[in-house]
């Protein structure tokens, strides 16, 4: 049985609710969820470049978890692109 899952400090919000490709409408696509706990570790770690230590410590969490959270965002982020899909992004009552 997993561990229960620890509460998470998140301090940012996405802007819109998905990116998906130009020109094909949205009922053709593939869609990819990217949670608030990954958009964040994206936010913290590629945006602001902070340590994986000091980002960890940000949200609460362990380095070990933030890496993880980080490896899966940059995974489904690369993903949506390579394969023309829908990136759909956490919203703010999440």
């Amino acid at each position: 049985m997993p561990r229960p899952k620890k509460s998470r400090q998140l301090s940012c919000c996405a802007p819109c609710s998905m990116f998906k490709p130009n020109g094909v409408p949205a009922k053709e696509l593939a869609k990819i969820q990217l949670q608030a706990d990954e958009f964040e570790a994206l936010n913290l770690g590629d945006v602001q470049k902070l340590s994986q230590l000091e980002a960890a410590a940000l949200m609460g969490i362990s380095r070990q978890t933030f890496g993880n959270l980080l490896a899966s965002a940059r995974k489904k982020s690369a993903t949506a692109i390579i394969q023309g899909q829908i990136l759909l992004l956490p919203q703010s009552n999440q």
